[in-house]
């Protein structure tokens, strides 16, 4: 499948099953242009008085539900432990990740939470007002050695760890 016929889908049907089980309903949701090299469809969800998040839709068949698992443990585990980044935002059944599947294609979904701070390129490649761009490299260095320290410190996942919670469910709609 490509990207556009992706949208057509999630535009169509995706969106109202995703927003069930993530209570998105009262949510504006519009999508979000890809990066170069981009591999998921990414929306952004808002409403008035609550802190906007990011839903993630994969797509693509080279990644396992494996991969997914474990790449957002990882994220949750950086998250718990002060590390900077959004945290992942469990559906409404308790899940980190959901599985969809529409007329035989498998759909990976997760929500985060919105970061805070915009892009360098919305403040004119300005780090703050009066500083100088060295300080922004300096704190993500600082920010980079604390996740590598984290990460150094990642208990291996083993299936008891990663499947101790509910993780996963799988929506078929057809």
């Amino acid at each position: 499948m490509t990207r556009n016929e992706v949208i057509k889908i999630c535009d169509e049907f995706l969106l109202s099953t995703i927003s069930k089980l993530y209570g998105l309903e009262e949510y504006r949701i519009g999508l979000i242009s890809p990066h170069d090299g981009g591999r998921n469809i990414v929306y952004i969800c808002e409403k008035e008085g609550s802190k906007s998040k990011i839903l993630r839709i994969s797509y693509l068949n080279d990644r396992h539900l494996e991969d997914y698992l474990g790449e957002l443990e990882y994220i949750k585990y950086l998250f718990n432990h002060g590390g900077s980044v959004s945290n992942v935002i469990s559906s409404l059944n308790g899940n980190i990740l959901e599985k969809v599947s529409f007329n035989g294609n498998t759909f990976f979904v997760c929500l985060f939470e919105k970061a805070n701070g915009k892009k360098l390129v919305e403040n004119n490649y300005k780090y703050r007002e009066g500083t100088e761009i060295t300080e922004y490299y300096y704190n993500c260095g600082k920010t980079l050695g604390k996740l590598h320290q984290l990460s150094k410190n990642i208990p291996l996942f083993k299936a008891d760890i990663i499947f101790s919670t509910n993780i996963m469910k799988t929506t078929s709609m057809n």
